[in-house]
């Protein structure tokens, strides 16, 4: 039977390496979990109580609001330059020749209107600000597609900004069918 003996030391030599290397997976294992679980290492000077982190935002918001305490204050002022003045009646005039150009076109784009092609006036009341705030044509062009072509044209005028009161502007638009023009005969 020695060769049961042999065997059984040899048995026993095995269980004895297999424990010692589960032991030592076992304690890698837990090592490794340890580190894991607790997160990074801190100091004790790095931890942070309820009370040091509401002292650090105090100080913080005391440092903000001591920095907007010792901004410099605008003054106010304006140059006279950049002051609105009167009504600008030549920027006006210039602005209203373009877009008496842009309206004279509509009668060559609107179509449908069973309206008389003709000469008209257009009243602008112009807001502070320099838009314009209504304008209106009379009939036989109010309410129609060309008067509403002509009306965008002149809606679309913007003038310098101006004290005072609103300015009324009536401006005249010829409103008739460009005449086609026939082609020369070649001799």
């Amino acid at each position: 039977m020695p060769s049961m003996a042999k065997f059984s030391l040899s048995l026993g030599v095995f269980r004895t390496f297999a424990l010692v290397r589960l032991a030592a997976i076992v304690s890698v294992a837990t090592a490794g979990a340890a580190l894991a679980g607790c997160g990074p290492s801190y100091d004790e000077h790095s931890i942070k109580t309820a009370d040091d982190r509401l002292k650090e935002q105090e100080a913080l918001a005391y440092e903000e609001e001591k920095r907007a305490r010792t901004k410099p204050e605008s003054t106010g002022t304006v140059e006279d330059s950049d002051r609105p003045g009167e009504f600008d009646d030549k920027q006006a005039d210039l602005e209203l020749r373009r877009a008496t150009r842009s309206a004279e076109t509509c009668p060559d784009v609107v179509t449908g209107d069973k309206v008389p092609h003709g000469k008209t006036s257009v009243t602008l009341t112009f807001a502070l600000d320099g838009s314009v705030a209504e304008a209106t044509i009379p009939p036989p062009y109010e309410g129609t597609r060309l008067g509403d072509c002509v009306l965008n044209a002149y809606q679309a005028v913007i003038v310098p900004p101006y004290t005072g009161e609103r300015k009324v502007v009536t401006w005249d638009v010829n409103l008739e069918k460009a005449k086609e023009e026939k082609p020369a005969k070649k001799k």
